[in-house]
């Protein structure tokens, strides 16, 4: 299991959020098995998603795919994304 942080700027939060509701099936197909985002607090136009996926090979294959960019050109993103893999150490329940 690997998890991959994703950090950009977009243009305008209310357009990029449907076009990343319509990409589950993109990322579904790269071995996405969660997919949660998140605005700064004190910009929403700054976003984090963190995603969960099977193996980084599937991972990277996405972010280097012609749909992943199609998908960020469609969701108004200010410059590429910032990618930061990371393996999952401990889960607790607090």
């Amino acid at each position: 299991m690997i998890y991959a942080q994703v950090r950009f700027t977009v243009e305008d939060i209310a357009i990029w959020k449907p076009v990343f509701e319509e990409a589950a099936a993109l990322r579904k197909s790269f071995g996405s098995l969660s997919a949660q985002a998140f605005s700064k607090a004190d910009s929403q136009n700054e976003i984090m998603v963190l995603l969960r996926f099977e193996s980084r090979e599937e991972a990277t294959q996405m972010f280097q795919s012609p749909e992943f960019r199609a998908v960020t050109q469609r969701g108004k993103m200010l410059a590429p994304p910032e990618v930061t893999f990371f393996n999952e150490v401990i889960t607790l329940d607090s």
